[in-house]
């Protein structure tokens, strides 16, 4: 639109934040610059000052401003941390909804910033036919037609020129007038007339600029972001939810979107996708092993291998979410690569000292194999940028997983075999 408008700041490059953008990046990228970092807060603390700062400054009211907000746009499929609907045909219910919803978020640490699609446009005259009016047999249609005859233009007459057909309309000029309206005389039944605001009661209410359909249905939503340090999106719905409870008391019905949706999404997905990954893994060990045991001992590398996934969010400051589940999927499936190398060399192991000495042979290959992984997905952990940033908790889960998971292989799994077959290795002796 035209009467839009908006500033764009360019930040200084942001300072190392943790261990790895002090002392590991600096060292493998191509492409890093030491110069000019020296900005010490993240973008969404910067963002939130601004907010604040806009909020104080009081310029939607000094300017007549429409509206004002510091947009961010995220990477991936949640665009919001947080997005809820609001569907009602109450447009005011929803209005004084919306708004104590924004007050309650805003009073929650964490919330960076906070966002609606309400878009007011000019205001709206509403007219109710009043007692009088309905005694004197006006209704709806009446005052319809005597208002189409002011705010419409009315063909009387049609002619010709060079040019061709040419058609006369008339329309009034005091139609923009609200007196005019006030005015306005309304036919009665008996040919007599009487003034518009003596038979009708007149309300001025916000109208929308624009409205958001989802499926055929009117919507009005809210978006919020988070600092994921603070609070997470989970725990401000659960302060938001005594408030949503009441606003649905009214009547308005009330749609989680945002995270929460694809969360809720991904649940089942996942959930019948990790169980049939499970099988069909179970199903090739006991295939190549011939062993339940030893399958069931490869299996428990699985959920061991599940502490590397935490280590890793935690020491690069970054907490768990849709792509690090994605990632914990085909870390079931990696893990147990390394694990097969060991197991199938251990079954040729006489006695304890044979262990021992098959274990130590499989280190080369085992770490080999994790070391190669580990390099190709080093790039996507550490140096992620642009749209790659939202696969960097996917390759975590991934890359620090199989590190753990290869020192399991290594040292957890022939202590299990040991502790397990040990009857057998001690009478074979």
């Amino acid at each position: 639109y035209p009467y839009v408008g908006d500033i764009t700041l360019e930040l200084e490059k942001l300072k190392a934040q943790n261990v790895v953008d002090r002392y590991i990046t600096p060292y493998l990228s191509f492409y890093y610059d030491k110069a000019g970092r020296t900005r010490e807060e993240k973008s969404r603390i910067i963002s939130k000052r601004l907010d604040h700062f806009l909020e104080t400054q009081h310029y939607i009211e000094r300017f007549g401003l429409r509206d004002l907000a510091i947009v961010q746009n995220k990477v991936g499929p949640i665009k919001a941390d947080i997005k809820i609907g609001l569907i009602s045909d109450d447009n005011q219910a929803v209005i004084t909804s919306i708004h104590a919803l924004e007050e309650k978020l805003n009073a929650i640490p964490g919330v960076i910033t906070v966002t609606d699609n309400i878009q007011f446009g000019i205001d709206e005259i509403k007219l109710h036919i009043n007692a009088y009016g309905e005694s004197l047999g006006i209704d709806e249609a009446t005052i319809g037609r005597a208002l189409a005859n002011l705010y419409l233009s009315k063909k009387v007459s049609s002619t010709f020129n060079r040019e061709g057909l040419l058609e006369i309309r008339i329309e009034s000029l005091r139609k923009d007038s609200f007196e005019t309206l006030e005015d306005m005389q309304i036919p009665l039944p008996d040919g007599s007339h009487v003034a518009l605001r003596e038979v009708a009661d007149f309300q001025s209410v916000k109208a929308f600029e624009k409205v958001t359909k989802d499926n055929g249905v009117k919507n009005f939503y809210l978006f919020a972001n988070i600092d994921p340090k603070i609070v997470t999106a989970d725990e401000v719905l659960h302060r938001l939810d005594p408030i949503l409870k009441k606003i649905e008391a009214k009547g308005i019905r009330i749609v989680q979107k945002g995270e929460k949706e694809k969360k809720a999404e991904l649940k089942s997905d996942m959930l019948s996708a990790t169980l049939l990954a499970i099988l069909l893994i179970m199903l090739s060990m006991l295939a190549l092993l011939n062993s339940f045991r030893q399958t069931f001992m490869l299996l428990s590398v699985i959920p061991f291998s599940m502490l590397g996934v935490m280590a890793g969010n935690m020491l690069l400051d970054i907490n768990l979410g849709m792509p690090s589940l994605v990632g914990m999927l085909g870390l079931a499936g990696v893990v147990i690569n390394d694990g097969i190398i060991m197991l199938v060399t251990l079954k040729a192991a006489r006695s304890i000292e044979d262990i021992y000495t098959l274990a130590i042979k499989r280190f080369r290959p085992i770490v080999l194999t994790s070391v190669t992984t580990l390099v190709g997905l080093s790039t996507l952990i550490f140096f992620p940028t642009g749209q790659a940033a939202i696969f960097q908790p996917m390759a975590i889960a991934l890359g620090f997983g199989l590190a753990w998971g290869t020192v399991l292989n290594l040292i957890y799994l022939p202590v299990l075999y040991a502790y397990v077959y040990e009857k057998r290795l001690t009478a074979k002796k």
